[in-house]
């Protein structure tokens, strides 16, 4: 039996913004069945004093590094610090090493199992590093609106926009990297066909929705999602200590206040924090009150969430069928 090796090259949807520790390093994988692995490219060799650092790009990895397009080398990513090395990867390099004489079927099942696998990986450094959970690029006078043309004897001339491009760019102040331990575990979990679990799949809802700023939803999401994981954490406690009416507990301290409530009660630590007014307040707001909330109020309620989820739900996926 003959052995093959197919190198692919990954285009992500969007940026990864890499910590230097993860650059250039490599990650196993599976995708439709096929073992392989994923590199991401390195960062450029900067003398001692470089003047311009950033503007060298990324360098790719050892497989695909003398890879053109046209004339030009395959742009992989660019650093956006330096000497600190952060950086943003547009692409990577998949290899995978078959033992099979019926290459057209590898490749196929490579393809097939490609997009489902990037989906799982995107969603799970979302969930990891929270990048791309808040952060939009917006142009209000950019392309796509309306372009002017002057009709003269020549034919059409177009007119630019000399307006001023606006960007609004919103970022949070916490570490949104992807670090190697994160890379290497966004890339095994896709692998193993692992979906988030329920509290993480409601949280990128939330995400989605902040993103659209439509904050009226992401808060409803995002309280929901601590709603499932308070009550996972409370049954899991009243089975420790053995206790036989769980449900009829659940059942009396009913919506997200009452898991609170009911989580003091049995002695499960929270943090010392008025999660009535961070937390349930605002959700009772947007869906008794038809409130439209305020982009701050969701940063917030969402940034307790994904602290308590942290705390209560390490676990980010689910079990794995049969476990």
């Amino acid at each position: 039996m003959q052995q093959r090796t197919i190198v692919g090259l990954v285009e992500f949807s969007r940026s990864l913004f890499c910590g230097a520790d993860a650059l250039g390093q490599t990650s196993d994988i599976s995708i439709g069945g096929h073992s392989g692995t994923l590199t991401l490219p390195s960062l450029p060799v900067w003398a001692e004093h470089e003047k311009h650092p950033l503007d060298k790009p990324l360098v790719g990895p050892l497989a695909a590094r003398k890879w053109k397009r046209g004339e030009e080398l395959i742009h992989w990513g660019s650093p956006v610090s330096y000497p600190v090395g952060d950086a943003t990867v547009d692409r990577a390099v998949a290899e995978f090493v078959l033992d099979s004489d019926n290459l057209e079927t590898d490749e196929k099942g490579i393809y097939e199992g490609f997009s489902p696998w990037l989906d799982l990986f995107e969603k799970y450094v979302m969930i990891l590093t929270t990048q791309g959970s808040r952060r939009r690029v917006h142009m209000p006078h950019g392309p796509g609106r309306i372009e002017l043309y002057v009709n003269e004897e020549a034919g059409l001339r177009r007119v630019s926009d000399a307006r001023t491009k606006e960007f609004v760019v919103e970022m949070s102040e916490q570490d949104e990297a992807l670090h190697l331990n994160q890379f290497m575990e966004a890339s095994r979990l896709p692998s193993l066909n692992l979906s988030p679990r329920l509290e993480y799949r409601l949280l990128l809802e939330a995400y989605t929705a902040r993103k659209n700023a439509d904050y009226r939803k992401a808060i409803i999401e995002a309280a929901t999602a601590l709603e499932v994981c308070l009550t996972k954490r409370i049954m899991e406690e009243l089975d420790a200590q053995r206790v036989t009416f769980g449900e009829q507990l659940l059942q009396k301290f009913r919506m997200l206040g009452g898991r609170f409530e009911l989580a003091r009660m049995i002695g499960i630590p929270l943090p010392q924090k008025d999660y009535v007014t961070i937390v349930i307040n605002p959700r009772n707001e947007v869906i008794h009150g038809a409130s439209f909330s305020s982009q701050a109020v969701a940063n917030e309620v969402i940034s307790e969430v994904e602290e308590l989820l942290r705390l209560f739900s390490p676990r980010v996926h689910q079990d794995a069928p049969g476990v």
